[in-house]
């Protein structure tokens, strides 16, 4: 192509329409292009008639002379180089087996015979080839972009997926990617780049559902990029049969009374009678029968057992050194004067004392804040306001204090993200508010921003072809 030459890309649509070019103007050298604005006479013109078949043939020409036709309207005329031998010889072969082919009717069908009235071409525009070259220009940029894009991304993040997905959202997301860069979409484009640069999307998007395509794959990627696998899905069990349900158990109510303070519990010296100890057995005694000869010893009714404190079960009664021990043989005394602690409510079965859970429940609550909320409440502020810099100094300030405080770790990871969205780098703010995420689940800002980066991101693929590929459509 000669240096300063005009390029314009011609598309024969139809054989039909490659005949009358060839037979209006290639045969004789010269070619009418339509043009609002017409070059100047001497400007040298290269065209690249692509025919139907896809094969693309090169002429060469120059403006000849600037014509103002009422059929055909304004335009120039152009006189071509001589064609090779090879252009000419593929030209009229593929229009002779195209005429045999249609002289060739299908069997029961009948073929109108063609008029040369109907066989009408269509005059190409410079200006119409033009914008078609610039937008292609602009979706191969575009898709340039998309692609180095994409090589920064992780394979959840090129599908749109969360690290929670399943097979199924897996085969989702694919199917639906595939739809819009699979390579036979862009097969009617001319220019190889683009093809080329849209395949790369398609490799990309095909590798990252090879390493998401089972559980096994995805905890592997889990594990290379540091994040936990997700817990398995519960699955329901079979509904219970109504008959073994058990009936309800019969209950009884026990008053419970609260338990007396520590302080209140004093020991006071009462005089109580000794009593014998009481029988393991709670049913009365046997009564034996009589017999002969034998004197039988009256019997003694059994006295209600002694209410003893918690205390006073585990440890053994410390008796007073004055004390005698008992003795089966030798009765016990009849009175003595020992310190007693009244006896503390059992509590009823099942449950255990108010304290104790009170103790367990404190202890399975999360950890308040140790930082002043009105600090917190100010930085949240700051980010609001989109002053970035100064929140990300105020809780790395806090930071120093309170190390491990979650709300000001996931603060700074917070303002990292919002700092590094703000710089166009989504695969740092990414995994920013991730990390933000696992410090504080509860980070509604954080959990925002990412479910807005994965929206955008799967709008942009879908706006984006149709936005460029509509300047192709016709």
């Amino acid at each position: 192509m000669a240096e300063g030459a005009l390029s314009i890309k011609l598309r024969c649509a139809s054989w039909q329409q490659l005949a009358t070019i060839y037979k209006r103007d290639l045969s004789h050298g010269t070619m009418f292009l339509r043009a609002a604005t017409p070059p100047a006479v001497g400007t040298a013109v290269h065209i690249d008639l692509t025919l139907p078949s896809a094969t693309v043939i090169a002429l060469e020409g120059v403006v000849a002379s600037q014509v103002q036709d009422p059929q055909r309207g304004s335009g120039v005329e152009l006189t071509l180089s001589p064609m090779p031998a090879s252009s000419v010889w593929l030209i009229e072969t593929a229009l002779a087996s195209e005429n045999r082919r249609l002289a060739t009717p299908y069997r029961g069908v009948a073929i109108a015979p063609v008029g040369p009235h109907q066989i009408t071409g269509i005059i190409p525009t410079i200006h119409e080839n033009a914008e078609v070259t610039a937008a292609e220009q602009d979706l191969i940029k575009a898709l340039v972009s998309e692609a180095e894009s994409l090589k920064k991304l992780n394979p959840f993040l090129v599908l749109g997926l969360g690290y929670e997905a399943g097979d199924a959202d897996v085969r989702a997301a694919f199917g639906e990617l595939t739809k819009r860069y699979h390579p036979d979409r862009f097969a009617r484009y001319e220019s190889p780049e683009l093809r080329q640069v849209a395949a790369e999307i398609f490799i990309l998007i095909r590798d990252a559902y090879r390493r998401l395509g089972d559980a096994a794959a995805r905890a592997q990627v889990l594990a290379s990029l540091g994040k936990a696998a997700p817990a398995p899905r519960a699955v329901p069990g079979p509904p219970r049969p109504p008959g073994s349900v058990p009936p309800p158990r019969l209950t009884q109510r026990v008053p419970v009374v609260p338990p007396v303070p520590p302080a209140a519990v004093a020991t006071v010296p009462v005089a109580t009678a000794t009593v014998p100890m009481p029988t393991a057995a709670v049913r009365p005694p046997a009564v034996a029968t009589p017999s002969a000869g034998v004197p039988v010893a009256p019997a003694v009714p059994a006295l209600p057992p002694v209410p003893r404190s918690p205390d006073a079960r585990r440890a053994p009664r410390r008796r007073p050194a004055s004390e005698p021990s008992p003795s089966p043989s030798s009765p016990p005394p009849s009175t003595a004067h020992t310190p007693v602690v009244p006896a503390a409510p059992v509590p009823a079965s099942g449950s255990m004392p108010a304290a104790t859970a009170d103790r367990r429940h404190a202890s399975s609550q999360p950890q308040a804040s140790t930082v002043d909320p009105a600090e917190l409440a100010a930085l949240e502020d700051l980010v609001d306001q989109a002053r970035l810099d100064e929140a990300l100094a105020g809780y790395r300030l806090l930071g120093k204090r309170h190390a491990t405080d979650r709300n000001v770790r996931a603060g700074v990871e917070l303002c990292e993200g919002l700092l590094a969205l703000a710089a166009r780098d989504r695969l740092e703010a990414a995994q920013r508010f991730e990390s933000a995420l696992e410090i504080d689940p509860s980070n509604e800002r954080a959990a925002r921003e990412l479910a807005e980066m994965r929206r955008q991101a799967t709008n942009e693929r879908k706006g984006l072809l149709s936005r460029l590929m509509g300047k192709k459509e016709p």
